[in-house]
């Protein structure tokens, strides 16, 4: 269990917080408490009451989504520094999308209330809010765009690389990065069949990109 200033500095260092001034930081983490969840463990769910902001802090998150007529299903995988939840305290409007620990995972949350507290006190802090649903619509744009991606080789391999967190950048801090998902969760992302995303994997394996431990899960 890490402590709290440890949690903080992850948060600090890593994701939306790291892009905002000192004194904002203080005062978000200041309202803060550290909450650990279970692997499997759901946070929120799509169509859950508006509710305050989770920060992850260790662990990993599946991100589930149910716009049409399917779902839910896992559309992403957030690391350590990913806030979500901000949309929901915006809009105070239902959650959009559901969040569940795909492993043990330690989550700094901020509750509505203290949210409102915030900006209360100053109104320009929504901006500074705003900033997580420009990364996530970042996010979902170059999502869309991979998905375009007429070979089916390199699209599985670009939502590979965007589960690991490493799709335009290289992480430096880890030797190798897993995903908590199963193959079958990736394949439907990638838009392909499991028969074929399993060919891909094994191709990307005997070429050193990836392991395949006994989990069904990838590590790239």
């Amino acid at each position: 269990m890490l402590t709290i200033d440890a949690a903080r500095k992850i948060v600090i260092d890593n994701g939306w917080l790291s892009l905002t001034p000192a004194s904002f930081q203080r005062v978000v983490l200041d309202r803060c408490r550290l909450e650990e969840f279970k692997a499997g463990q759901c946070i929120f769910m799509a169509g859950d009451p508006p509710g305050g902001m989770y920060g992850l802090v260790s662990g990993g998150l599946g991100i589930s989504i149910a716009p049409g007529e399917r779902g839910p299903y896992f559309a992403h995988l957030a690391k350590p520094g990913t806030w979500f939840g901000e949309n929901s305290a915006i809009a105070e409007k239902p959650r959009r999308i559901g969040l569940t620990a795909t492993r043990d995972a330690l989550l700094l949350h901020l509750p509505l209330a203290k949210i409102n507290e915030i900006v209360a006190r100053d109104p320009a802090a929504w901006r500074l809010i705003a900033l997580v649903t420009s990364g996530h619509i970042d996010l979902a744009i170059g999502a869309c765009d991979d998905l375009m991606l007429r070979d089916h080789v390199k699209r599985c391999v670009a939502v590979l690389l965007r589960l690991g967190g490493c799709r335009y950048i290289s992480p430096v801090a880890l030797p190798h990065t897993e995903i908590d998902f199963s193959q079958d969760e990736i394949a439907t992302l990638a838009n392909v069949a499991r028969t074929k995303f399993g060919r891909v994997l094994r191709n990307l394996e005997k070429a050193g990109h990836t392991e395949e431990p006994l989990c069904c899960r990838c590590r790239l």
